[in-house]
């Protein structure tokens, strides 16, 4: 019966059309170094409500707040930071900001020219179609999975050389229930489900 689902699921490829710059910067984020390992950030925020975090060069959360509004602005004290490499991450609704910053005994070293933008995947379903889309400006392959509420996985295709990636899912013939659409991409995973009436 599993085969029967897998080979049944319809995949045919989402035509994307998405506007962007040709900068990977975003202009409403700038960092100032106030004193030797204090730093003010400000923000102009247009992608809903933001967390904001401070992780090590291993991914390690460090500190991480929520953050509402349109303009944001807070000094954050790094002295208690031992010297290596940080990022600052700012997640919004449509796409993540990483911007690396090095902490020496001198100081902090910070360039607001060096971030890189991670946009995460859409998810969107109209009946028994699921229109799955990703915006990969850094070239990253992007893998996306259909299981079912069992976590029998159903289907799986990664994605690759194209800055627009995209698929639709037709569950016509899978059975009523609730589905989960995992996807992985540049280091991160995202899941939402999805409905079959």
């Amino acid at each position: 019966m599993k085969n029967l689902i897998k080979k049944s699921l319809l995949v045919v490829a989402v035509l994307t059309t998405i506007v962007m710059s040709g900068a990977n910067i975003n202009n409403n984020v700038k960092v100032n170094v106030i004193d030797s390992k204090v730093i003010d950030l400000k923000l102009k925020n247009s992608d809903g409500d933001l967390t904001i975090s401070v992780r090590d060069a291993k991914g390690e959360t460090l500190y991480t707040e929520k953050f509402e509004g349109n303009y944001f602005s807070k000094k954050y004290d790094l002295n208690t930071l031992p010297t290596g490499d940080y990022y600052f991450e700012i997640e919004g609704r449509t796409k993540i900001n990483l911007m690396p910053f090095k902490v020496t005994s001198e100081g902090i070293e910070f360039d607001n020219k060096v971030e890189s933008i991670y946009y995460k995947p859409n998810v969107r379903q109209d009946g028994d179609l699921v229109f799955i889309s990703k915006v990969a400006l850094n070239n990253e392959n992007f893998t996306i999975s259909l299981y079912d509420d069992h976590l029998n996985m159903l289907y799986k295709e990664e994605l690759s050389g194209q800055v627009n990636l995209g698929k639709t899912l037709n569950l016509m013939k899978l059975e009523k229930g609730s589905y989960s659409v995992v996807m992985k991409s540049g280091g991160k995973s995202f899941e939402q489900k999805i409905y079959k009436k």
